[in-house]
């Protein structure tokens, strides 16, 4: 029984030598690209490098992208879904192609809104491996490590409470949301790391958390706070892990002193000046009313397509023809570009995927991979999460493992006994592959 065992979790849970090889040339490739495009947003680079810096990366990831992914969706419901989504996808691209030299530059290396983006939801077909989960969890880290050298290169303009800068205002968004937002996923996997990962994953999140505050970015500060208390919700319905639950108790409980006493003494000069300056200043409701004035019925219906934009003068600092490509709120940028039709299919590929992950597995690694998609439903209003970013791909990382029964059914003391450094942790009996099985 233990061997026929075995073969299972070999031919289900792990990879051979050469496809390891491949998965790590793969996220190599995927650094490079983010490295070089998150430090082209500052505008104090040299363009043609970093560029050159995302070519390489082009010319690693999507080779052994092709190679890694398995064609074979074993849920039915799923693969109908997924395979109507994936099509759609490809009208939305092919509709916005724009065969010329600054429009093939934006797709090919803006990591945001370029083509990369549409292809994302092609990480469902990555392979549903440990080794595939233990290697994202490494790249987030060194996400994190790249995230604190350009913190400390740009330091200065991270430190400018100038609202008007606008210079400072996107480093902190493209720095925050492109490398340190990961981090939040090491939290929520909290039973799976060391201590001190842990630490560094929570470090990394005070640190963006201040920096938000500084600029005073409302909608940085939910994303980067709203997922502790998805994980402190994890922490209690666990037993394990008490000493990493009373300092989350007292981090939280810190955060909630700390903002109370700062929201009631605030002045004009100090740390929560700015955020008290915009309060609850609407700055939403301008674009949106463009949006909907502008959109017929069939742009709701079908979107307008990868370079879709809508008429809204006056909000972008330089414009020039008064359109803009992007719009703050990413439901409706789902709409602007594949329509509600795009909305709909991505809605029912996710909503059912959580409660797979919540109420049909036996480990915290699918809870989590729920509460991560929990996250991005409700943090798709007040900012921009569909971007070819790791935050984005653990979206889609997410929903592989609430659709697969094999990772949802692992016991959580064999998934722990795996991340904390034992490749081979201890056997399964057939028995108890069986009574896990739905």
């Amino acid at each position: 029984m233990i061997l026929k065992n075995q073969e299972i979790l070999e031919d289900d849970l792990y990879l051979g030598r050469r496809d390891r090889q491949v998965l790590n040339l793969f996220w190599f490739g995927f650094v490079l690209y983010t490295a070089g495009y998150t430090i082209s947003t500052t505008d104090t680079v040299n363009y043609n490098v970093c560029q050159a810096i995302q070519i390489i990366g082009i010319l690693i990831f999507i080779p052994m992208a092709i190679h890694l992914m398995s064609y074979t969706i074993k849920n039915r419901y799923l693969q109908g879904i997924y395979i109507l989504y994936v099509c759609w996808l490809l009208v939305i691209v092919v509709r916005g192609v724009e065969f010329n030299y600054d429009s093939i530059k934006f797709t090919l290396f803006d990591a945001w809104f370029g083509v990369f983006l549409y292809l994302v939801p092609l990480f469902l077909l990555f392979p549903k491996k440990l080794i595939f989960y233990k290697r994202i969890f490494d790249i987030i880290v060194i996400l994190g490590i790249i995230y604190l050298i350009y913190d400390a290169l740009y330091i200065q303009q991270l430190m400018r409470g100038d609202l008007e800068n606008l210079q400072s205002q996107a480093i902190v968004e493209y720095f925050s949301k492109t490398l340190a937002t990961p981090c939040l996923f090491l939290v929520l996997t909290y039973r799976y790391h060391t201590f001190r990962r842990k630490l560094f994953a929570m470090g990394i999140i005070v640190i963006t958390v201040f920096f938000a505050l500084i600029r005073a970015r409302r909608g940085l500060l939910v994303m980067e706070l709203l997922p502790l208390v998805l994980v402190y919700l994890l922490y209690l319905s666990n037993t394990g892990g008490k000493l990493f639950i009373i300092l989350m108790s007292i981090l939280l409980s810190g955060i909630v002193v700390v903002l109370g006493l700062e929201l009631f003494n605030a002045e004009q000069d100090g740390l929560f000046g700015n955020l008290m300056d915009r309060g609850l200043e609407d700055t939403r409701s301008l674009v949106e009313t463009c949006f909907y004035q502008d959109m017929t019925a069939k742009d709701w219906l079908l979107g307008r397509g990868l370079m879709g934009e809508y008429f809204c003068p006056g909000i972008d600092v330089n414009e020039v023809t008064g359109y803009r490509g992007t719009i703050e709120t990413d439901y409706l940028q789902l709409i602007l570009k594949g329509g509600v039709i795009s909305l709909f299919l991505f809605l029912l590929i996710t909503i059912p995927a959580i409660f797979k992950g919540l109420f049909y597995s036996s480990n915290l690694l699918s809870k989590a991979a729920a509460m991560w998609i929990v996250w991005v439903l409700i943090i798709m209003y007040p900012s921009t999460i569909h971007t070819f970013t790791m935050q984005y791909i653990l979206l889609w990382i997410a929903v592989g493992i609430c659709y697969s029964k094999t990772i949802r059914n692992i016991p959580e003391q064999f998934l722990v006994d795996y991340f904390k450094g034992n490749e081979n942790p201890i056997s399964l009996t057939q028995e108890e592959i069986e009574e896990r099985a739905y």
